[in-house]
């Protein structure tokens, strides 16, 4: 009896190791965006502002010569051996802008391309 309960285990672990890679879920963990950083006051690009996922350090963009940045999204492909809940985060989110000699601002992203100004600190 003790050997059927063994091969049960070994069989039902077999099968298990055969379900890898046959359910694949991708959860995005950070938004994507472009757009462009300028000074609020001049209206001018700024270059070299930063722009970071909230809540994910190391996912970040900067802006180029004409204060355009493209952030793409961050995604995590996730093997699922048995069926549970579980939390897909959604392609919007918040990010940071900064910039040196401006003040930080939170946007949320909620569009596709966002428009950003930034005041400077005085």
């Amino acid at each position: 009896m003790r050997w059927l309960y063994l091969s049960f285990a070994v069989i039902f672990f077999m099968f298990l190791m055969s379900l890898g890679g046959c359910i694949e879920i991708t959860t995005y963990v950070s938004p994507s965006a472009s757009g462009t950083v300028i000074d609020a006051a001049s209206q001018k690009p700024i270059q070299g502002a930063t722009i970071s996922v909230d809540g994910h350090p190391g996912i970040f963009a900067q802006t180029d010569s004409d204060g355009e940045f493209l952030l793409m999204p961050a995604t995590r492909k996730t093997h699922i051996f048995v069926l549970a809940p579980y939390q897909s985060l959604s392609p919007g989110g918040t990010v940071v802008v900064s910039a040196d000699g401006y003040a930080s601002r939170e946007i949320v992203v909620t569009a596709d391309s966002i428009l950003v100004s930034l005041d400077r600190v005085r």
